[in-house]
C-alpha cells in the first residue's frame, strides 16, 4: 500500500505545552521538560520517536515520515520555511469544502470557540495568512 503524502501528523490529542518545551530544549539546549530525561537535538527519526514519547507530548509521526531535517535558524538570518507543496495544494482542497481547525488551545486564550470562516474566500484568506506566518515567524 502506497503512503499517503498528505497524511497529517498526528496532533490529537497532543499535549501542545510540552511540545513547545521540547521544541525550546532543542532551540536552547536549557532543559524545559524538566522530567528526568535528556533531550539533545536528535539526529534520527527514532530518536524524534523517543523523545516525543518521553516528553509526553501525544504526538506521533504518521508512516509517510521517513526523514528528518533539522535546521537551526539564527537571529541574524531570515530563515524562510517553505511547506511541502503537495501539501498546501492537499489542505486547499480541504478547505474548498470544510472550514478551518485550529488547535484547542487558541480557544483557551481568546475566551471560547474560534469563529466559523463564512465561506470558501476567507478560509484561503486565513490559510495564506497563517502560511505566511508560518514561514518566517521564527518562534515570536
Amino acid at each position: 500500500m502506497a503512503l499517503d503524502p498528505t497524511e497529517p501528523v498526528n496532533m490529537t490529542p497532543i499535549n501542545y505545552e510540552n511540545w513547545g518545551k521540547l521544541i525550546k530544549t532543542w532551540a536552547t539546549g536549557e532543559d524545559y521538560v524538566r522530567n528526568g530525561h535528556e533531550y539533545p537535538v536528535p539526529k534520527t527519526l527514532d530518536e524524534v520517536k523517543r523523545q516525543l514519547a518521553a516528553a509526553n507530548t501525544g504526538l506521533t509521526l504518521p508512516e509517510r515520515i521517513q526523514k528528518l531535517q533539522v535546521v537551526v535558524g539564527r537571529s541574524d538570518t531570515l530563515l524562510l520555511r517553505l511547506p511541502p507543496p503537495d501539501l498546501v495544494k492537499a489542505s486547499e482542497k480541504r478547505l474548498a469544502k470544510k472550514d478551518y481547525a485550529l488547535p484547542g488551545f487558541y480557544n483557551d486564550h481568546f475566551g471560547g470557540v474560534a469563529p466559523v470562516l463564512p465561506d470558501k474566500d476567507a478560509r484561503m484568506k486565513f490559510h495564506a495568512q497563517r502560511i505566511g506566518d508560518y514561514s518566517i515567524a521564527n518562534c515570536q
